[in-house]
Order: structure tokens, then C-alpha cells, then sequence
């Protein structure tokens, strides 16, 4: 099934706004001071010619990005809290409750899958440290083994079921827990399945990850409460959740 819900582009900010990048400091004024003039023989480089050969040095910034953050021209599907990259074959799944009420998304790409929730957090962060423990203490109990391990946005845990025990049932598989902290908000991944032990199966996951921006907004939330995501009209319909 393709889904076609809302979409929403980035577009550049408006040039002419001032930018805390744009001050200068006491003793500056626009240039290095003292710099060195060019010996004899050598060629000075062209302006803007050092900034642009360190600039490219400096790793890209990849997302989860938070709200207006991600590279000018990206595209999303726009799901509330969450802002999914359009990418060619992905599809996006809602997980209920019985309620109808949505708790989180399903992502597909190929073979692989994660389900995404989004949380509120304190400004001070820590959300994750605070609730790594609690989550791997849930799985222990349904006799997974933990193992911690150190990922792309810093310690995750990955969980197998125990041959034989409560998680060995028809359809148990792996779990990789990912949490990643923004601006006030804690994004849990849970990757499922191969991708959860092998890398190479999770580069489709992680291409979503790198591109999505979390919309955290102004509300009050408690922290740890989740964030609301919000389906299209369109998209509601074509899932048969308004039925």
C-alpha cells in the first residue's frame, strides 16, 4: 500500500535576519587579528578560502533533527510530532491501543523494521539514563538477555529472547533499543528482527533516523509523557481508521 499523507518542505530562513553567528566579539572586526601576511613567492589563499577547507572537514550534522533544524529542501511526511523523510519504498504503520488512540509509528524499509514513540522531556535532559535501566529490567523479566552496547546516539541495549524461556514464543525476535535526546523531547527506537543485530540490515532505518525532524512544540508535558502523533485525513482513510 503507498501512502500519501500531508507533506511539508524545508525552506531556507529569511537571509536578512540577524544571527547570533553574525556578532562580533570585542577585538574582531569581520577578520583574524594579526593575521600573518604571505611570504614572498606565496600565494595567499582566496577569501573564505581556509573557513571553506575547515568546514568541510567538519562531520555533517545528522538528524533526528529537531523542529526547523534539518537541511534546507527536505521533504517529510508530516505526522504530527514526527516528520518521516520521504524515501522511496518506506512504509509507515500505526501501532494502537484499544482504544484506537495512536502510540507510535512502524517503520518498514526492505526488510527491516523499528517502531518510534516520542516523549517529553526535561530541558535538563537524562530521560534515557533514567529509563534505560527500568526498560532492560521489563525485558529481563520476559527472559530476554541484555547485552549494552555502545551505537550511533550513544548506549543502547540489545535484547535476545532466552531459548525456552517466556520471549521464545512463535515470532520472538531480537530487540535493539535506541533512546535519542533533543530539545525537550527523547525519541524511542525499537529496531526489530535481523537489523536489530546485524548493521548492514539497518542502513534503511538509520537513513530515516539521520533524516526526520521531531516537532516537540510549546505545551506542557510531564516528563516522560508522549508526544501526540497525528495521522492525515487522507492517510486515515486509506488505513480504514476512521471506520
Amino acid at each position: 500500500m503507498r501512502l500519501f499523507p500531508s507533506r511539508r518542505k524545508r525552506t531556507a530562513p529569511d537571509e536578512s535576519s540577524p544571527r547570533a553567528a553574525d556578532i562580533v566579539t570585542p577585538g574582531q572586526s569581520g577578520e583574524v587579528a594579526n593575521a600573518a601576511e604571505p611570504a614572498a613567492g606565496e600565494l595567499a589563499p582566496a577569501p573564505g578560502e581556509d573557513e571553506a577547507a575547515s568546514n568541510a572537514q567538519l562531520p555533517k550534522p545528522q538528524g533526528p533533527y529537531n523542529e526547523g533544524e534539518s537541511p534546507e529542501g527536505s521533504e517529510f511526511l508530516d505526522l504530527g510530532v514526527l516528520r518521516i523523510p520521504m524515501i522511496a519504498g518506506l512504509q509507515i504503520l500505526p501501532v494502537q491501543d484499544g482504544n484506537g488512540n495512536i502510540l507510535a509509528l512502524e517503520v518498514v524499509s526492505g526488510a527491516a523494521q523499528m517502531q518510534l514513540a516520542a516523549f517529553a522531556m526535561q530541558r535538563s535532559g537524562g530521560l534515557w539514563d533514567e529509563i534505560l535501566q527500568e526498560l532492560a529490567d521489563q525485558l529481563k523479566a520476559e527472559e530476554y538477555q541484555i547485552f549494552p552496547l555502545p551505537g550511533p546516539f550513544g548506549e543502547a541495549v540489545l535484547a535476545r529472547p532466552i531459548p525456552e524461556g517466556k520471549s521464545a514464543g512463535e515470532g520472538a525476535m531480537p530487540l535493539l533499543l535506541w533512546g535519542i535526546e533533543g530539545d525537550r523531547w527523547l525519541l524511542r527506537v525499537i529496531v526489530r528482527g535481523q537489523a536489530a543485530e546485524e548493521e548492514s540490515a539497518r542502513e534503511g532505518l538509520l537513513a530515516v533516523l539521520h533524516g526526520m525532524e521531531v516537532v516537540r512544540g510549546n505545551e506542557a508535558y510531564v516528563p516522560g509523557e508522549a508526544l501526540p502523533i497525528e495521522l492525515a485525513a487522507d492517510l486515515i482513510e486509506q488505513l480504514g481508521m476512521g471506520q
